[in-house]
């Protein structure tokens, strides 16, 4: 039996055909394999820059409000939003435009001698656009010649305004309690963060 030219070409044809669908089938497979293993840690450098930037905006936050500089006031309502929410620490009253937050920080910013003395918190991002810092510290000022202290909880909830940087749209502080004595102690850590970036000073 004899094959015709057509038959042979046919055939070299089909077979060359076989290596280059599986080259590109190999080639597939790999750029697949390439691609998921970078993608999760591409995404977790990209969560680690940003728990790092939100940690950079509260430290502004504590030096702007403690500086005790002339503009001090201007400085600290520039870093939230236009319809940024403040719980203020000494304040009974939420606050929810900037003349209000402006009202606030006339009369805590410039407590004399304020200053911050403890912080540690947990940074955690929720989106690439979202993140909460909270946690607590520690206001330490100046009253009649006597060092007095205010420790607070609190808890920054950060948003990427429209020049991708950092604002505060709502910023909860309050003063903490004193526990009654029959109130049972939960056995959580205040010195550990799951899932996020741990922050102190």
């Amino acid at each position: 039996m004899s094959l015709s030219k057509d038959s042979v070409t046919s055939g070299s044809l089909n077979f060359f055909n076989l290596i280059l669908n599986r080259k590109k089938l190999i080639y597939f497979v790999s750029v697949t394999a390439l691609l998921v293993a970078i993608t999760p840690i591409s995404s977790f450098a990209q969560t680690e820059k940003a728990e790092k930037e939100v940690a950079e905006t509260t430290y502004t936050w504590l030096d702007t409000v403690t500086s005790g500089s002339e503009e001090v006031v201007d400085e600290v309502v520039a870093l939230y939003a236009e319809d940024g929410l403040l719980w203020g620490t000494v304040s009974e009253q939420v606050r929810d435009t900037p003349a209000e937050i402006r009202d606030y920080f006339e009369y805590f910013a410039k407590l004399p001698e304020l200053s911050v003395s403890s912080y540690k918190g947990c940074v955690r991002m929720y989106d690439e656009n979202l993140a909460i810092n909270s946690g607590y510290y520690t206001f330490t000022y100046n009253k009649d010649g006597q060092i007095q202290e205010i420790p607070a909880r609190y808890s920054f909830t950060y948003h990427k305004d429209d020049n991708n940087q950092w604002e505060i749209i709502e910023h909860h502080s309050s003063a903490l309690p004193e526990a009654p004595e029959t109130l049972e102690t939960v056995g959580a850590k205040q010195d550990t963060c799951e899932n996020g970036l741990l922050v102190e000073r």
